[in-house]
């Protein structure tokens, strides 16, 4: 069920970053970390970005990224790219 939820957040991701994709992103994130965390995946990791002045904070809990998906959009396309790196 994960991996469906992870495919969501994907697709989701490679939209373009307008509000409601945005919006949409957050969602799709936050049930994917439901899932997690309801099949025992129980850890605190906390994404971090080393990219200087960058318009986000460097270290992010996994618990607030849907809130900085869905009000950041450089986030977003950071999201984005990583989304795109892995497909490629």
């Amino acid at each position: 069920m994960s991996n469906a939820e992870f495919e969501k957040l994907k697709e989701a991701l490679r939209k373009p970053a307008t509000p409601e994709a945005m919006r949409e992103a957050a969602k799709a994130f936050e049930r994917y970390q439901a899932v997690s965390l309801a099949q025992g995946r129980r850890s605190k990791p906390t994404l971090v970005s080393l990219g200087l002045r960058k318009a986000y904070p460097h270290a992010i809990p996994l618990d607030k990224v849907p809130q900085e998906l869905e009000r950041n959009p450089e986030f977003f396309e950071l999201m984005r790219k990583i989304v795109a790196r892995e497909k490629g």
